[in-house]
Formats: C-alpha cells, sequence, structure tokens
C-alpha cells in the first residue's frame, strides 16, 4: 500500500526545542465537529513506550487481518487473490469497481430507477 502524503495523515509529529519534546498532534473527526489534541512526549524512555504501544497494535491489527482472511478462505470459500484484489481496491481512493464485482466476478449491476 502507498505511503499517503504527510498533509494526508491525521497527524503531524513536531519538536519543540524549549521544552526537549516531541509533540504529536492528532486530528479526529471531520468538519464541523472535528478536534485535534495535542501529546507532549517530553522523555526518550517515554517516546520508546508510546513507539511499542503502536507497534504493538499494529501487530495486533495484522495478525487480525491475517485471521479474518484465512477464515475467508477456508469457510466462506474465497478466492485469495480476489480476496486480496477487493482489500487493495478498499484501500484504494480511486477504485470504482464494486467489492462484489471483485470478489465474485459477476458484472456490475445497472443503476436502479
Amino acid at each position: 500500500m502507498p505511503e499517503p502524503a504527510p498533509g494526508q495523515l491525521p497527524f503531524r509529529v513536531e519538536f519543540d526545542p524549549a521544552k526537549r519534546a516531541v509533540v504529536v498532534w492528532m486530528t479526529f473527526g471531520d468538519p464541523p465537529r472535528q478536534t485535534t489534541r495535542r501529546k507532549e512526549i517530553g522523555s526518550l524512555e517515554a517516546l520508546a513506550v508510546e513507539m511499542a504501544i503502536h507497534r504493538h497494535e499494529a501487530l495486533l491489527q495484522t495478525r487480525l487481518a491475517q485471521t479474518l482472511h484465512a477464515a475467508a478462505v477456508q469457510k466462506l470459500g474465497a478466492d485469495p487473490q480476489r480476496l486480496e484484489a477487493a482489500v487493495t481496491a478498499l484501500s484504494d481512493p480511486t477504485s470504482t469497481i464494486p467489492v462484489s464485482q471483485i470478489l465474485r466476478g459477476t458484472p456490475p449491476q445497472p443503476p436502479a430507477g
């Protein structure tokens, strides 16, 4: 999956030289209810802990995705290549192909109306 441009990420990391702290700005939600939170990490030890937490969460999420993939293939009879193509398409904001078409190879349905 391609890395999003820095402006597209819901966070930014800066350094406050006066406090010798790393500052993380996190944006949640959509306008007009969007909020931004600021978190200061003032020591190398605290930064290491934050990194470990995020890596652990990523590991758990990756393992869950792998387990879901196995269940889809083993229990629901999904084609592994089509399943991966569908997941890739869902991660691509420019994709316009319906997921059902990718998963099952069915032709697109005409618009109702």
